[in-house]
């Protein structure tokens, strides 16, 4: 019964907070946002202890997806986070920085993205990273206690020898990474009808 009640909570959770992704979240987040309908989700932890962030970015296409740090908000002098599934299944993932409104070249002083695990599914790729809060690189931007400026774009198809112009295939949000107000849980439910189920004469083995 306690697995039944965590698995319709999860469900309605994953509805009321707007995720579309049809894929599962390798690990329960503190915090998940949508970044665009039907299009991209965005879920994340930060550990104070150890100084760093995990992400699990999904996205509605089978070719690269990337998430950055940006000082402003845009390409220029944006640190990201780009990856993709191959057709083996094999995780390919690379840190990359923009110079300008151009595409970002491979960081060539350390490599501070990391990815973890990854998969597509159903036209979805999925792909879950981490990297430090301040990696002490000059072509890293950190992630900061206040506001960050966040970045994700994506392309149609795996790179053959460099990654495609994604064209408008982007978007950004600005939020505080280190310490987002997810909205109370028990709120989200208050304007909702809910139902029992009761389940008479249950043998429990």
């Amino acid at each position: 019964m306690i697995l039944f009640h965590l698995v319709v909570f999860l469900f309605l959770n994953k509805i009321i907070s707007g995720i579309t992704s049809p894929i599962t979240p390798r690990i329960i987040y503190k915090h998940s946002l949508q970044l665009k309908t039907n299009v991209a989700d965005l879920w994340w932890t930060t550990n104070e202890v150890e100084k760093e962030i995990i992400f699990e970015l999904h996205i509605n296409t089978t070719g690269w997806i990337a998430l950055g740090i940006s000082p402003a908000g845009g390409m220029n002098g944006a640190d990201l986070g780009v990856g993709w599934i191959d057709q083996s299944g094999n995780i390919h993932f690379q840190d990359r920085y923009a110079f300008d409104t151009v595409i970002p070249i491979l960081d060539n002083t350390t490599s501070d993205w990391f990815a973890l695990q990854g998969c597509e599914q159903n036209g979805w790729t999925a792909i879950q990273f981490k990297r430090l809060f301040d990696t002490c690189d000059i072509m890293d931007v950190s992630i900061k206690s206040g506001t960050n400026n966040l970045i994700y774009a994506y392309g149609l198809i795996d790179p053959d020898t460099d990654i495609t112009y994604h064209e408008t295939r982007r978007g950004s949000r600005t939020l505080s990474l280190r310490s987002y107000n997810d909205p109370p849980l028990e709120s989200k439910f208050t304007q909702l009808d809910y139902f029992d189920v009761r389940l008479n004469n249950v043998i429990y083995v």
